[in-house]
């Protein structure tokens, strides 16, 4: 941990002589750090950076021994950089990077469910990346360094698509962007597997949602809720996705219009409660959705409900204790 912080506070002052001398975002002179360091250049175009802080950089890039520096250790300062950024530019809680102990229960289902081939994994509102990316990090060492997934994104923030194209890059990962709102047809191929945090709040563009199912009778429509209609829509058969969604909207007042639609359109396959105090109140508390699109190779089965209280060793165990039973009885069917 103390190398971790060290080589995150040497980072942050780099990204900052950045910022400070070319009068630009957080977001953007991350990216930028990031670029120079992965290319072995600094970029300077029209004068700037000026010579002086190009050469403050160089001797300062110097010190870090970046090239020397483990894939991990990488992804992990980006992820904790990104989070800063991202604070510090005034952008919403939607923008924050998953907490990795989330992506952690996440990979382990993804692990027992998922066929061990080839599959196409999209997140609509990817944000910085750092869920997909640590999700797929985690299966590769599950499974012998051996990738099945080629990852696709898709989000409305041109920003924040940087940081996960320079992401990918900093964990050796491939992917596929685009900019656009992901709640109009998307522009990218159909997923075997969506893997996401679905944005909280309302979706501000009536006219795009009139023919949703999950839509508002009267002003604004939650978010979350037409996100959850979108992935569905666009799912190959057969395919599966694995929400982070408000606990609320699983149990709360709208949860039996969701439930009754969902159980139309997909067959449901496990949801797990996640511990409230990972969040700063109770009313943002999340859960983990998962289920899987109606298909030649897909049925009902029985739903793995599960709550964690904590996410410490002790308890993961028992989760996946638990996601054994339920896989030994799904595969009887």
């Amino acid at each position: 941990m103390k190398n971790l912080e060290e080589k995150f506070q040497a980072m942050l002052s780099c990204v900052n002589l950045l910022k400070e001398n070319l009068n630009i975002s957080q977001i953007e002179a991350l990216t930028e750090t990031f670029d120079n360091l992965e290319t072995g250049k600094i970029k300077v175009e029209e004068g700037a950076p000026d010579e002086a802080t190009v050469q403050q950089l160089s001797a300062a890039y110097q010190a870090l021994n970046y090239e020397d520096w483990s894939g991990k250790l990488k992804g992990e300062v980006f992820t904790y950089l990104s989070l800063k950024a991202i604070s510090d530019d005034g952008l919403d809680a939607n923008s924050m990077p998953t907490p990795i102990i989330i992506s952690t229960v996440i990979a382990m289902m993804m692990d027992k469910m998922l066929p061990k081939q080839e599959m196409k994994l999209l997140d609509p509102a990817i944000g910085s990346g750092s869920l997909v990316y640590s999700v797929v990090e985690q299966l590769k060492q599950s499974n012998h360094s051996k990738n099945f997934f080629q990852i696709a994104g898709i989000d409305h923030n041109e920003d924040l698509l940087s940081l996960a194209d320079v992401g990918a890059h900093v964990r050796h990962n491939e992917v596929e962007l685009a900019h656009q709102d992901a709640i109009l047809p998307w522009i990218l191929d159909q997923p075997d597997v969506v893997v996401s945090d679905l944005p909280i709040g309302y979706y501000p563009l009536d006219d795009n949602v009139k023919n949703f199912d999950l839509r508002a009778n009267e002003g604004h429509s939650f978010a979350h809720f037409v996100y959850l209609e979108q992935i569905v829509k666009n799912l190959k058969e057969n395919g599966w996705g694995f929400l982070i969604v408000p606990k609320s909207m699983l149990t709360g007042p709208a949860a039996s219009e969701v439930m009754s639609w969902m159980t139309k359109k997909v067959y449901l396959r496990a949801i797990v409660e996640l511990p409230d105090k990972l969040f700063k109140q109770q009313a943002f508390a999340k859960s983990i959705l998962v289920f899987q699109n109606h298909g030649q190779n897909s049925q009902a089965s029985e739903v793995l409900l599960s709550k964690l209280t904590q996410l410490d060793e002790t308890a993961l165990f028992r989760f996946n204790e638990s996601l054994d039973k339920w896989y030994t009885k799904f595969n009887k069917r």
